[in-house]
């Protein structure tokens, strides 16, 4: 029987698969890091250019989303310069595979948040799944070589907040359309990059590697970042915070073998290929255990 495209399961899936791509975006931001881009430039390059982009579409279209602005740029705070932004950031100065695992926190803000705020129902296998996605996290962390806590570390937690409550904003102004929702991520983000980059003092880029960066920053935003987000932001209008935080575990799961592969630092254990296939698991259990409801 085919799917509908307007129901939870649809966007469970398409949120799964488009979280997982996410999973590849700390190859870019390293990559401009290796080619010379000093502190956390590389973040804004990466954003900046989809937030011009969509900021080009927004000027086309003003008239359907002029009103829907005000509600938007509340959403990008959250989910662009809290969210997006800072986890951006925390790849750079901290592990892929740690400040990964560290937004995803999400699904418990989200799931507080979805019960006090947006009249979600936690039944026992939505606390079963996160509780074995948690589960899969502590391994995962426990497997690897311990390192300090760090900078990185502290902007991926605060990350994971600033994007569920976003994600409940999404939710709770769902009259807002995702193309804004977009927008205001990545131009709330680009602001917040930029001011932690004058905060840190971080050196300006050579000028040499402006048009290399800003064409990877281009091609990353068309391939990877606009499209997967416009989907994310089309399912948080669906499904819940919790349910969505904990599909979006997918994320973690090629981020983490990507990483293993590609960065010899970050190998993993067979302990934390037993945390990564709990955090699968997790995500199981929510798509067939707990109740696909919808908001309102």
């Amino acid at each position: 029987m085919a799917i509908k495209s307007n129901t939870p399961a649809f966007a469970s899936v398409a949120v799964f698969f488009a979280a997982a791509i996410w999973g590849l975006f700390w190859i870019p931001l390293r990559y401009l890091e290796e080619i010379g881009l000093p502190g956390i430039w590389p973040a804004l390059f990466i954003n900046l250019p989809g937030a011009i982009l969509m900021g080009l579409w927004l000027v086309i279209h003003w008239e359907d989303h002029r009103r829907h602005m005000a509600r938007a740029l509340m959403i990008g705070i959250f989910t662009g310069g809290l969210g997006f932004g800072l986890f951006a950031v925390a790849v750079l100065y901290g592990t892929v595979i740690r400040v990964t695992l560290l937004f995803y926190l999400t699904p418990i803000w989200g799931t507080l948040i979805g019960i006090v705020w947006l009249g979600d129902r936690a039944t026992w296998a939505r606390w079963l799944a996160i509780g074995t996605g948690l589960a899969g996290m502590a391994l995962l962390l426990a497997g690897g070589t311990a390192v300090p806590l760090n900078l990185g570390d502290l902007f991926g937690f605060l990350s994971g907040i600033g994007w569920a409550v976003g994600g409940a904003l999404i939710m709770r102004f769902g009259a807002v359309p995702v193309a804004a929702s977009a927008f205001s991520q990545l131009f709330m983000g680009s602001l917040l990059i930029l001011l932690c980059a004058l905060v840190l003092a971080t050196p300006l880029p050579a000028p040499s590697l402006l048009l290399p960066a800003l064409s990877v920053g281009f091609g990353t935003a068309v391939v990877m970042i606009i499209p997967t987000m416009m989907v994310i932001f089309w399912a948080q209008k669906i499904l819940f915070p919790g349910r969505l935080g904990l599909l979006m575990m997918a994320e973690v799961m090629l981020a983490v073998i990507s990483a293993s592969l590609l960065l010899p630092e970050e190998a993993m254990s067979g302990v934390e290929w037993i945390g990564a296939a709990l955090i699968i698991g997790a995500c199981l259990l929510e798509i067939f255990l707990t109740p696909a409801e919808t908001h309102g």
